[in-house]
């Protein structure tokens, strides 16, 4: 869907930095389980742009919710070579879990049927790390896909969002200017401001875009921690496609993101992750209910 401009210079420069034009669905979503608090969907994704990192779990005062744990580094390492040498640098890393932050642009996020931003692509991101539940307990009935994640932080812009509506689905969810612009083709720039630091990166994709390797929906599940560790979401989804990318990851200040990007070696340890035109539907559940 390219710009069209006046001159053909100026149209060729519009149509690299113009958004990618809608993805046509190629399956549906899966049938979530009832009993949901609240719904949400997210479609028209014009990026999701993740980077990986470790962080000492002393660092997050966040309550796990019962019978979760977070994977150390140093058994992650057995299944990611990357990890794997930077725990044989310094046997400390070990102990450490490792998360994903990741920040998206979307076409569109409503909740409960409603649209909870302007007009426009709206900007967000969250931070995840790898868990498992421990020996012993049982998921709950309505948990859907894989469970190998926690959901430490969300944030959504502030500009304009309904913020009682998005914490009915989010209850983790605070409001920041956080930023996710486009600066030429497969080309973005983020910023993402914290209490004690600022996380800032540049991410460009390259190669051939690829469709997932898949038939049906996907189905995935993610506890809270902290104030909404009493929760989890069942995410059904499709349409992701992936390309591969190179990134430049930086943090200023005194904060977990600022202290895990300053561990040498991590930037080659760690790639950062690209994919886009995915949509998804959520499901916020309790736990026990």
């Amino acid at each position: 869907m390219p710009q069209r401009a006046i001159q053909l210079g100026m149209l060729v420069t519009l149509s690299l930095l113009a958004p990618r034009p809608a993805f046509a669905a190629d399956s549906a979503y899966g049938q979530l389980k009832p009993g949901a608090i609240s719904r949400a969907e997210q479609s028209g994704v014009q990026c999701e742009l993740c980077r990986d990192h470790l962080f000492d779990p002393a660092a997050v005062s966040a309550r796990l919710p019962n019978g979760y744990r977070f994977i150390p580094a140093g058994e992650y390492a057995k299944g990611d070579s990357g990890v794997a040498a930077l725990v044989a640098k310094d046997p400390r890393y070990g102990s450490f879990a490792v998360g994903s932050l990741c920040f998206m642009l979307a076409d569109s996020f409503t909740v409960d049927g409603a649209r909870v931003h302007p007009a426009g692509a709206t900007p967000m991101a969250f931070w995840w790390a790898h868990a498992e539940r421990t020996p012993g307990t049982s998921p709950d009935p309505r948990m859907q896909g894989a469970a190998e994640w926690l959901q430490l932080g969300s944030w959504y812009s502030s500009k304009g969002t309904n913020r009682e509506r998005i914490r009915a689905t989010d209850p983790m969810a605070e409001f920041v200017d956080v930023r996710v612009r486009r600066i030429g083709p497969d080309q973005w720039r983020l910023r993402l401001p914290l209490p004690g630091e600022v996380v800032e990166a540049e991410v460009r994709g390259s190669g051939e875009r690829k469709k997932r390797n898949t038939t049906g929906p996907g189905f995935m599940t993610v506890p809270f921690t902290g104030k909404g560790a009493d929760l989890f979401t069942v995410f059904t989804y499709f349409g992701h496609h992936h390309q591969a990318a190179s990134g430049t990851w930086h943090a200023k200040g005194r904060g977990v993101f600022t202290t895990a990007f300053a561990i040498q070696g991590e930037a080659s340890a760690f790639a950062t992750f690209y994919q886009d035109g995915w949509q998804a539907q959520s499901g916020l559940y309790r736990f026990g209910e």
